[in-house]
């Protein structure tokens, strides 16, 4: 099975749904790449690498150059400079600053991620505050992006994935927990697919 580009947006309680989710990922290599867009200062950024980087298959970095997309890979996107992605499969480190108010701006990334014309994808969006991500729904639902959120419930602030979930593009919900055993789900899934494409 090609390797799966899961892009993931989080806010206000982000970092410990992601790593819950990471955690609760089998120790089995996958064929999935990560790349995180969630709102935190600058100075912060180390210190979310480090507690993403404590599962034995999956390499947490944050973005400092150009990327390719590989599996056992969780990318971090920095707060000061956008990042873009390219029909080669690659992730760019822009000069440019991410567009206002947010930084990173998860649309911005879930956007320029339809790049990737042959690369499969996915979007989930974890606990944050405002609505990033949710204007990108429609363009991701037309680009075949299935869109996962965290229940609300599990959320230190569900604002995120309650916009997103306004939009009724989701199709999927569940605790960080869950959305890592759908995720396993929906990849046992794409590869018996595979073998009859």
């Amino acid at each position: 099975m090609n390797t799966v580009l899961v892009l993931l947006g989080g806010s206000t309680g982000g970092p410990a749904a992601v790593k819950a989710f990471i955690d609760a990922l089998p120790n089995e290599a996958l064929p999935v790449c990560f790349v995180l867009g969630n709102h935190i200062t600058q100075e912060f950024l180390p210190s979310l690498e480090s507690m993403l980087n404590e599962h034995p298959f999956f390499s947490a970095e944050i973005i400092d150059g150009n990327k390719q997309i590989l599996p056992g890979k969780l990318y971090i996107a920095p707060i000061d400079r956008k990042i873009s992605f390219n029909p080669e499969g690659r992730i760019y480190l822009s000069e440019q600053p991410w567009d206002a108010p947010y930084a990173p701006n998860i649309n911005q990334m879930f956007e320029s991620s339809l790049e990737l014309t042959n690369v499969q994808k996915l979007a989930i969006v974890f606990s944050g505050m405002d609505d990033d991500g949710a204007a990108s729904a429609d363009i991701l639902d037309e680009n075949d992006v299935e869109i996962w959120c965290q229940t609300l419930e599990t959320c230190v602030q569900a604002s995120m994935p309650l916009n997103m979930m306004r939009t009724g593009k989701v199709i999927y919900k569940d605790s960080p927990e869950g959305l890592a055993r759908q995720l396993c789900d929906f990849l046992e899934s794409h590869s018996s697919l595979d073998q009859y494409a």
